[in-house]
C-alpha cells in the first residue's frame, strides 16, 4: 500500500520525531494527522527492528556454520569410540 504523501514529508515528519518534537506538533507543522504521524513512527520503529533482527541471524547463521565445521574437522581427526569400554 503506497502513502499519498511524498517520501520527503515523511522522513521530515521522522527527523522531527527522533529531534524530540511532539507528534501532534509534527502533524501540525506539515499539514497531517496525528495519527499519521503516529502511524509513521511506528512504521519506521518496526522497519528498525526488523532490520536487527536480520542482522542477528546472519550473525547466528556464521556461528552455526563454524559449530558444523568445527564438528567436521574433528569427526576426520578423532577415531569413533569402539564399542567396548
Amino acid at each position: 500500500m503506497s502513502s499519498p504523501h511524498p517520501a520527503a514529508l515523511r522522513a521530515r515528519a521522522l527527523q522531527l520525531a527522533l529531534e524530540g518534537c511532539p507528534a501532534r506538533e509534527v502533524a501540525r507543522q506539515l499539514g497531517v494527522s496525528p495519527q499519521t504521524v503516529y502511524r509513521w513512527r511506528r512504521s519506521a520503529a518496526s522497519g528498525s527492528n526488523l532490520t536487527q533482527a536480520r542482522t542477528r541471524i546472519d550473525e547466528l547463521e556464521g556461528e552455526l556454520l563454524l559449530c558444523r565445521e568445527v564438528i567436521a574437522t574433528m569427526r576426520q581427526m578423532m577415531p569413533p569410540k569402539d564399542g567396548t569400554r
